[in-house]
């Protein structure tokens, strides 16, 4: 067995803590270099006025239903080719990677398209006011015009480091991630083009990422060999990608769905509320990074021993990857609720914005300790391959509950019934996610604390 095929059938043999720390470090660091971007991104567009934060922070949700396309297809090429190498389909693999590339071409000329004619009008319904529309307007109009830079990253990051290949996708981020900070500065104020020019630097920072990963894949370093034939739509392995994918994928686009419903509400109250909203999302993109990369390291691992059948291996990670996952959410909520001005002040000086954020944000870290656990069951179910699990998990947070509390709270307690509504859906999700990782557990005959001889 060559060295390739031996790293990923390490994932069936080695130490699980071991495992788990290998893949999920890289995976961390890389999101909280990321994080960083993002956080040094806003520092820069603040240094711009308020103003600037708000149109920022409507553009950030209508980024990430990019990105949720992108994640939910990876996602689900992931557990495929993950799966698909545990039980030695290694054609099937090599089909999904090729199917991910003729999907980022196909859905990043489709944002292009859609932005060109409907950009205006898609930035009001989702939330600017009048006073931001034409900055919002300027940040959006280079961003979705690079839609394809951002579907190619995240895609063939999830599909690279499914293949048992942890140190690439961190390098990509990284990099990535500096090139867009180098770059920020430089746009914004040394060629004064304000949020345009952070837009602009986001998609250059894209385009040395995506290079990256197509020296990867075209210079033979891949696990897989994917040839041209790979590139041919086989709607056989699109299903299949989508049948666990599309469900990560409305997971992520309705938690952005969430957010401009809340921006569209929170205009109601001007400006500022938007720009509190928008900083509060950022903090928590800070703080759940270290889980999200213990997630993103988890998923190849459970993949593969699901598919090998090596059930006590996957209760094994779950439980390690959910208590490590706990404490990083809870260090975080613990620090957002101590020093919540501390952190706003980074972002802006604006006595109004920081003496209406503080309580907000206070209330909406109360449940973070609950966030760790319910964000590696969501993983586990998609790396089993039950998309519709891990759908119905997260929609109960970040939609289904979140949506009615938002909307019905503030007739009864205004502003601050937006940031309760937070909590409330974090603490109800959280128990039904606990019912139905026991309920599948005990279906799948693997026990919670102990090997089943």
């Amino acid at each position: 067995m060559s060295n390739k095929n031996n790293n990923a059938a390490g994932m069936g043999e080695e130490d699980i803590s071991k495992l788990l720390f290998r893949f999920s470090m890289p995976a961390i660091l890389a999101m909280a270099v990321m994080a960083s971007y993002n956080i040094v991104d806003t520092i820069f567009v603040g240094r711009l006025g308020s103003e600037a934060i708000a149109a920022l922070s409507v553009s950030f949700p209508i980024q990430m239903l990019l990105g949720a396309v992108a994640i939910g297809t990876g996602v689900g090429a992931a557990s495929l080719i993950s799966r698909s190498l545990g039980a030695e389909k290694e054609e099937d693999a090599a089909i999904a990677v090729g199917q991910i590339f003729l999907l980022a071409m196909a859905l990043g000329l489709g944002a292009m398209l859609l932005g060109f004619f409907k950009l205006r009008p898609m930035l009001i319904l989702f939330g600017a006011t009048p006073e931001i529309l034409e900055l919002t307007v300027d940040y959006m109009s280079v961003i979705v015009n690079g839609a394809v830079l951002l579907f190619l990253i995240l895609m063939l990051n999830h599909v690279v480091r499914a293949e048992g290949n942890s140190i690439l996708p961190m390098k990509v981020m990284i990099i990535s991630a500096l090139t867009n900070i180098v770059l920020d500065p430089i746009f914004i104020f040394v060629l004064d083009m304000g949020v345009r020019g952070a837009a602009v630097a986001t998609v250059l920072a894209k385009v040395v990422g995506v290079f990256l990963l197509l020296r990867y894949y075209l210079s033979g370093k891949s696990n897989l060999t994917v040839r041209f034939r790979h590139l041919r739509p086989d709607w056989r392995i699109i299903y299949d990608i989508y049948r666990v994918g599309l469900p990560s994928l409305i997971i992520q686009m309705s938690a952005n769905i969430s957010i401009i419903i809340v921006n569209r509400i929170l205009g109601g109250f001007g400006y500022i509320p938007i720009a509190i909203m928008g900083l509060v999302v950022r903090f928590q993109m800070f703080g759940f990074m270290p889980v999200i990369g213990i997630a993103q390291g988890l998923l190849p691992i459970i993949g593969f021993n699901f598919g090998a059948g090596k059930y006590p291996r996957i209760r094994e990670a779950l439980l390690k990857a959910a208590g490590a996952g706990t404490v990083f959410v809870t260090i975080t909520g613990l620090a957002f609720f101590i020093f919540p001005e501390f952190f706003l002040r980074i972002f802006s000086s604006d006595e109004q914005l920081i003496s209406t954020a503080v309580p907000a944000v206070r209330i909406m870290v109360l449940m973070y300790p609950l966030l760790g656990a319910q964000t590696i069951s969501i993983i586990f179910f998609q790396a089993v391959g039950k998309g519709m699990s891990s759908l119905v998990l997260s929609l109960l947070r970040q939609f289904l509950l979140y949506i009615p509390f938002i909307i019905v709270l503030p007739y009864y307690f205004g502003l601050t019934g937006i940031w309760v509504a937070t909590p409330l859906a974090d603490m109800l999700a959280f128990i039904v996610t606990i019912m139905l990782v026991l309920r599948e557990l005990n279906r799948m005959g693997i026990p919670l604390y102990r090997n089943k001889i």
